[in-house]
């Protein structure tokens, strides 16, 4: 035993949460998770293993897609603790488990750098940031510019009411997301990193919901379409698979291409994946 807790400590650090305490509460605590903080630590020190229902939970708070290399190494090390000696494994489940194709070293190099300057919100937070379009574009609005900015400005920038957007202010300010400066403005606690959103908690997909329609209803109002692009082929489920992990891999790359400072055509993007079966055949 110990490959396991091993590869969580790498996965978890890799994952941008510097500590186990940060990883198990920014996460939601024990609203997610099914064990409490101690027991987590008995996982990363090698003590117990968790029991395989537990298994896509870590997998997921981790942010790992589960077409991934590091997944089936984070599994194929569970399953060698399990099991014992090595010669159990090797006989038994070695020839089941296929290697996935690695990352490229660019893909690899993305991912480090954006887990390394990035924040995890807390459930609490993200419910803060999607409670309502004000404080949501508020957020969005501070968090991706390096300059200070007060109600009016960011009125002009999104259409919104300034008075709805002075109390979403208040609202992040009150969750420390924001702090207020001089002459009535405001700056994000986290202009500069990459805010992520916590995957699964009571609910999330209420608040997921929200947060889509607060883009779309911007994209309507403001907005316009700059490309778009869709492709119709014949694939099976495993193909089909790794070709969306693909596109999440390219989509997660283009973050490195954001920027945080105001130029004559920056304005916020919306970079979307859909993929749908449309017929059996």
């Amino acid at each position: 035993m110990g490959l396991f807790s091993k590869s969580l400590e790498r996965l978890r650090q890799e994952s941008g949460f510097a500590t186990p305490y940060a990883f198990y509460h920014r996460n939601g605590g024990r609203h997610v998770f099914p064990f409490t903080f101690s027991y987590y630590l008995k996982l990363e020190r090698g003590a117990h293993l968790p029991r395989p229902q537990w298994l896509p939970i870590l997998i997921n708070l981790l942010r790992i897609h589960p077409e991934d290399e590091q997944c089936r190494r984070l599994i194929t090390d569970y399953l060698r603790d399990h099991f014992g000696p090595d010669n159990i494994f090797q006989s038994l489940l070695a020839p089941l488990l296929r290697p996935c194709g690695e990352k490229s070293f660019a893909q690899q190099a993305v991912k480090r750098l954006i887990n390394r300057n990035s924040y995890h919100l807390t459930p609490e937070q993200f419910k803060v940031v999607v409670r309502d379009a004000p404080t949501y574009w508020a957020f969005e609005c501070l968090t991706n510019d390096h300059r200070s900015q007060g109600p009016d400005d960011l009125a002009s920038a999104t259409g919104l009411a300034r008075r709805d957007l002075e109390a979403g202010l208040q609202k992040l300010a009150a969750h420390k997301l924001v702090r207020p400066v001089s002459h009535g403005k405001f700056k994000s606690a986290l202009s500069g990193k990459f805010p992520l959103f916590p995957h699964d908690f009571p609910n999330s997909e209420d608040a997921k919901t929200k947060l889509a329609r607060y883009v779309d209803e911007m994209r309507v109002r403001r907005g316009s379409a700059l490309r778009e692009a869709s492709v119709v082929l014949r694939s099976d489920g495993d193909s089909i698979h790794r070709a969306v992990s693909a596109l999440n891999d390219a989509m997660e790359a283009s973050v490195a291409f954001s920027v945080h400072e105001k130029s004559d055509d920056s304005g916020f993007f919306l970079l979307k994946i859909s993929t749908s079966k449309v017929v059996d055949f």
